[in-house]
């Protein structure tokens, strides 16, 4: 049976009941039992349930008891510069751990139960000898604010970073691994602002990235790029970030470069789209997003220009600023009251891609309008402005509709019994 009798450290931490375990450069292995015996640390964890930090730095442990899912109250894990193989499963049960740091370790894979860990802020796993296939499901992370995977042996930027779900993960150190290609996606991660990408074996990076405009400290550096500017730009420690990122911007490929064998796959799905659905697609040049135009469309709105905007502020009276922007375009020579083109604005956030652009029957279509809990049909939408803009001429004694509202009029009796699904939005 194991005793403390070696280990005055853990029975001052158990006699007065302390918050905090703390263990600093010991030679483990010249005390009876070792700090890596499974009796000595499950005596001292299930004695020991008000810990809520646990530091062991550099003390030769090799193994971590599954008896630590005792420490309920456990809010930061620190085990470094030890000789940790493996992570017991059991640690996803640690609910309100927020800060885990095992860098410095020889571990080759992180249990998949990191994924129930919903409050943890920062990882550090660097040092270690872990690959993609010995990672976890990032996505279920949302609060995840610092992630650390530098110096271990990764080929690929995680995917499961590149969800949409991690809002918070504002730094991202990936230095020093084997990573030979840089997704587009990876700018999805809009709060971005420390990126270490350094001393990997990437030759190139996509455009998307030139597009991370909240980046504050960016480390491309020791890559061996094919660009020679660009891997001078890079290496240069007096080079600006917004330097590199606009060279990026500029320069950069706006779309990866695909296998034949890919390439074929896509041009296959995309024409079987076409072909069942007569429809068109517009792809914008974000990760993941594109426009589909339908062919029922296609009489009243034969050509498409999409475009996404970054870093507007529609709050308050900027909403107002901007519709009635968008309202003098419609009126303009360019949309001719919207006979000619018309403005679909749209929230990436409110929808999931593709965005279909289509026509229906006025009675098929239901719109909400802007301040309205209901929806309604196009055709009750448009008699109901019609009278709006009659009462309004009324009210003003004229005799002919605003000029803003004749083409509402119109619409009743155009010889196209359908509209547009995006000029009503």
């Amino acid at each position: 049976m194991a005793t403390l009798a070696e280990w005055p450290e853990l029975v001052v931490v158990t006699k007065e009941q302390r918050f905090e375990l703390v263990l600093k450069s010991l030679d483990s292995q010249a005390r009876t039992p070792t700090l890596s015996d499974d009796g000595l640390q499950k005596m001292v964890f299930e004695k020991n349930h008000q810990l809520n930090f646990i530091s062991i730095a550099g003390c030769g442990m090799s193994y971590l008891s599954p008896s630590i899912v005792s420490c309920l109250q456990l809010t930061k894990l620190v085990i470094i510069r030890n000789e940790l193989a493996s992570v017991p499963e059991e640690i996803g049960t640690l609910s309100k751990l927020v800060f885990i740091d095992l860098s410095n370790n020889k571990l080759e894979r992180l249990p998949g139960s990191f994924s129930k860990l919903t409050k943890l802020e920062t990882l550090v796993v660097s040092g270690n000898q872990l690959t993609n296939d010995g990672l976890f499901d990032f996505s279920a992370i949302e609060s995840l604010h610092v992630l650390d995977l530098s110096y271990n042996n990764l080929t690929a930027v995680p995917p499961t970073l590149m969800c949409g779900k991690l809002v918070h993960l504002h730094t991202l150190n990936l230095a020093h691994n084997k990573i030979t290609d840089v997704a587009q996606e990876l700018n999805i991660i809009e709060h971005m602002k420390t990126l270490n990408l350094s001393e990997n074996e990437i030759t190139s990076l996509p455009w998307a990235i030139g597009q991370m405009e909240k980046i504050k400290v960016l480390d491309l550096s020791q890559n061996p790029f094919k660009d020679g500017r660009f891997k001078k730009l890079a290496n240069d420690k007096r080079a600006k970030v917004s330097a590199v990122i606009a060279y990026i911007a500029k320069n950069a490929p706006k779309a990866p470069k695909s296998s034949p064998a890919e390439a074929e796959a896509t041009e296959a799905t995309v024409s079987k789209e076409s072909a069942d659905e007569g429809a068109l697609l517009v792809r914008i040049g974000a990760p993941n997003m594109y426009v589909k135009r339908m062919e029922s469309v296609t009489s009243i709105r034969p050509f498409l220009a999409c475009c996404v905007f970054n870093n507007l502020d529609l709050t308050g009276e900027n909403f107002k600023k901007f519709i009635n922007i968008q309202t003098k375009l419609h009126a303009s020579s360019l949309c001719a009251n919207r006979e000619i083109a018309a403005i679909g604005t749209h929230e990436l956030k409110s929808f999931n891609p593709p965005l279909k652009y289509l026509a229906l029957p006025r009675d098929e279509l239901h719109i909400t309008a802007l301040h309205k809990k209901k929806p309604v049909s196009a055709r009750e939408l448009i008699e109901a402005l019609v009278r709006d803009a009659d009462l309004a001429r009324r009210r003003t004694k004229r005799n002919t509709l605003n000029p803003l509202h004749r083409f509402v009029s119109g619409n009743l009796n155009c010889e196209s019994n359908r509209l547009s699904s995006l000029d009503q939005v």
